[in-house]
């Protein structure tokens, strides 16, 4: 190989690694506004210990060694958790492909041709050759580290999704337990009512046998009796496709699901006052929306780099002979190499619509972005108003079950010292029984308040759990 072709290929090699950043630079993410406090919160100054407060899984905030184990096996087995995986190691490989464009690419080849030259007469001859390509593209102006770039973007982006679905998996496989225990108690509920209308139900069959009161009065307690009979297999079926739902979320068949601490004594855990809203930025969905848009900044500035000249060098250095045992002596070296450079001029408008189609998608994300970041505001406010909102609701609900209980007990009392009907003591039982499964309902909607203002403000759990079995984002 010469010595001016091997100049050439170091001037441009050199030319390569100084141009290699980009011309030009995309704007960076757009400025939102930031709230200084939630609507719904004491504007105390906030003393959370942010990374100590987001360092521990948040579903251990609510106290069940059952609920733990369950959270375990769903990561070990869900299918989405397995898809996510997957996908952010298809993006990895995209990185390392975009990333190989930048280098020499080099081949080896071989040839064997036989046919006959132009002497007279024509006499048959062989040629055998054996040669190493080379193909390389000069990163002059940065397009290629651009695209790198931009791929490098996608990568993280699919990262954080990923983050999105376990964080996604874990606030669901919470919300159905809890929802399991609720209807538990439900049931629980249900069958002492049931229990207690059964011994009534006995009671006065006796008393209507005995002469004592009317078939009328018979009737009502047989109604409201059969009214708790049907109450109860309604609830064991709600039951059922809750297990089964919780049951897929696990990775596994449908089946019963274990159970741990009743929905009473499950902690539901205190927020301080104050909360940062620059929690917000440790969310998935916001730390892909500004992933994905470096990536459209990256895709405009490849997309504007197309303009510049493509310098490109291919060479070929082997062995060339008519006698195949002769191939590899002395003087049958062969070598060639052009650079070459390519000017666009005319495109038909291609490469400006290239341009205008990279702006137009960053645009899109800049809007998706914003419109990511002021929803995980609401949903943070929300949850917070929701927390204060539905403990009122469960300390009211609490008074009326005990104002209920005793009205119950004074209506049997006023009926069994002849002072009313029966319809008294049907009307403050049925109260009574809508009124606790209501009380029940409400206070697994305060745990799911307080696992969902969990889920709007991300964690850094997943992190730990996710990095620790994943390979560098490229």
């Amino acid at each position: 190989m010469s010595k001016t072709f091997q100049r050439s290929v170091m001037s441009l090699a050199l030319a390569s690694l100084l141009g290699g950043c980009a011309l030009f630079h995309s704007e960076t993410k757009p400025s939102l506004q930031v709230y200084e406090r939630w609507r719904s919160e004491n504007p105390a100054p906030s003393t959370l210990d942010v990374d100590a407060e987001l360092a521990h899984d948040f579903w251990t905030a609510f106290d069940d060694p059952t609920l733990n184990q369950l959270m375990d096996l769903a990561f070990a087995a869900n299918p989405d958790v397995r898809i996510a995986a997957a996908n952010v190691e298809n993006y990895r490989a995209r990185v390392t492909a975009s990333s190989a464009e930048r280098f020499p690419q080099f081949g080896l080849g071989a040839q064997a041709t036989r046919g006959k030259g132009g002497d007279f007469p024509p006499k048959p001859a062989n040629a055998f050759s054996v040669g190493l390509n080379l193909t390389w593209e000069i990163d002059l102006w940065g397009k290629l580290a651009r695209a790198t770039d931009a791929a490098r973007a996608d990568l993280l982006a699919q990262r954080e999704v990923q983050r999105g679905v376990w964080l996604s998996l874990a606030a669901s496989v919470a919300q159905g337990y809890f929802t399991l225990r609720q209807l538990d108690s439900q049931l629980e509920i249900s069958r002492n009512t049931l229990a207690l209308r059964k011994t009534s139900l006995d009671l006065f069959q006796l008393r209507f046998d005995g002469g004592v009161i009317s078939e009328v009065e018979l009737a009502q307690v047989r109604s409201e009796y059969e009214q708790a009979v049907s109450a109860v297999p309604q609830i064991e079926s709600a039951i059922g496709k809750a297990e089964n739902a919780l049951s897929v979320l696990l990775g596994r068949n449908p089946g019963p699901i274990e159970r741990g601490k009743a929905l009473a004594d499950l902690r539901d855990p205190d927020v301080p006052a104050g909360l940062p809203s620059q929690l917000l930025a440790r969310r998935p969905d916001i730390r892909s929306a500004e992933a994905q848009l470096a990536a459209a900044d990256a895709r405009v500035d490849a997309a504007r780099l197309a303009w510049f000249p493509s310098i490109s060098l291919t060479g070929l250095f082997g062995v060339a002979s008519g006698d195949l045992s002769a191939l590899f002596n002395d003087g049958s070296q062969v070598w060639s190499g052009v650079a070459g450079l390519t000017q666009p001029i005319f495109d038909a408008g291609r490469i400006g619509a290239s341009v205008d189609s990279a702006r137009a998608t960053r645009e899109a994300v800049v809007a998706q972005y914003q419109k990511t970041v002021q929803n995980a505001f609401r949903e943070v406010d929300d949850a917070l108003v929701a927390r204060v909102k539905l403990r009122e609701q469960l300390a009211a609900s609490t008074r009326q079950v005990e104002a209920l209980t005793r009205y119950a007990e004074l209506a049997k009392l006023r009926y069994e010292n002849g002072y009313t009907s029966y319809l008294e003591v049907i009307d403050a039982d049925r109260a009574l029984f809508s009124a606790d499964l209501n009380r029940i309902a409400t206070q697994s909607a305060v745990l799911g308040a307080s696992l969902e203002l969990y889920r709007a403000l991300g964690g850094a759990w997943m992190d730990r759990r996710i990095d620790a079995q994943a390979k560098p984002a490229g």
